[in-house]
């Protein structure tokens, strides 16, 4: 009964022996793997509140090799803390050197709520792990520029050249009179009995 017993029991481990050779042959065997890490920064709270699934896109940062996606479900408790798990372990097939490890946290009804990525090297036959954090970042203020100087006022403008007066009038030449006329010579009539002369005219001024 004993024999029986030991003999299950060697079968059992030989069993389980060739299972975990066969798996570690499967990893030794397989292109690397990639561990994706999800977290939420303090500004994308709702975020975590509301997220649905995560859409994980790996691709090559340069060479060949197609990107390889995964998705992954979320499940939350009554409080809204997520209850599933935070990482997704994801097996690339023919990548090699750097990638690009982008997650999508999508919604319910399908839409992206936020996306976070990291870029990682990866190891040959190996597991690397990628933490991606989700966070919204702050957008900048504009810039109001700096303050325009006050304006200056514009060059005051020169006086025209002052006009020069007119040549002064001379005078007309003054009128000079006319020649005084001479009187007339009056004739004296005789003393005798005629009647006396009368003084002649009296001359007028010339003109």
């Amino acid at each position: 009964m004993r024999a029986m017993v030991k003999q299950r029991l060697s079968l059992g481990l030989v069993l389980l022996t060739a299972m975990s050779m066969f798996a570690a042959a499967n990893c030794d065997n397989g292109d690397a793997v990639v561990s994706v890490n999800f977290g939420y920064d303090s500004t994308a709270m709702d975020v975590q509140m509301s997220v649905a699934s995560m859409h994980i896109t790996i691709s090559p940062k340069s060479g060949g090799g197609n990107a390889v996606t995964a998705d992954v479900d979320v499940t939350h408790d009554d409080a809204g803390a997520i209850t599933s798990a935070v990482y997704k372990r994801v097996v690339v097939n023919g990548l090699s050197g750097m990638v690009d490890v982008t997650v999508d946290a999508k919604s319910s009804g399908g839409s992206t709520l936020l996306t976070a990525s990291t870029t990682v090297q990866l190891v040959e036959h190996g597991a690397v792990a990628a933490f991606v954090k989700f966070a919204r970042v702050a957008t900048p203020e504009p810039d109001a520029g700096t303050d325009a100087g006050e304006a200056t006022g514009g060059t005051t403008g020169s006086g025209g050249t002052s006009g020069s007066g007119g040549t002064t009038g001379s005078g007309g030449a003054a009128e000079t009179g006319g020649a005084v006329g001479s009187g007339g010579t009056a004739s004296g009539g005789m003393t005798a009995a005629g009647p006396a002369g009368s003084g002649g005219n009296r001359g007028t001024g010339g003109a």
